[in-house]
């Protein structure tokens, strides 16, 4: 039997409560297949997030909702507590999915064995 999905946050995280009639954004989906900048993608979050922006166990928390396609994958196959709070986070995010990195050509790979 497979070992069940455990996420990548510490579990205390979801037990924080939110403020009371806070209400879920329609949160802008990042794919990282797009022009959006991951810089761009973190800047529109934050400003989605409103009143708990300055929380950082709700951006830890919130921010897969604003994940589709391969960058949920990305987040989901992250190991278990290996995130330890929005910095972190956002460090990780920013180095995979990074749009201003140069692409790496054919030398680069081989240059790698």
């Amino acid at each position: 039997m497979p070992d069940s999905y455990r996420k990548p946050y510490l579990a205390w995280y979801d037990q924080v409560v939110l403020p009371p009639r806070y209400r879920l954004p329609d949160f802008v989906k990042f794919t990282g297949t797009g022009s959006t900048s991951t810089m761009e993608h973190i800047s529109q979050y934050l400003a989605q997030l409103g009143e708990v922006a300055d929380e950082p166990t709700f951006k830890v928390r919130l921010f897969p909702l604003s994940l589709l396609g391969p960058t949920f994958l990305w987040f989901s196959s992250l190991p278990h507590d290996s995130i330890i709070g929005w910095e972190d986070l956002e460090t990780k995010f920013h180095q995979y999915f990074d749009s201003e990195v140069i692409e790496k050509g054919i030398t680069d790979l081989v240059n790698v064995c």
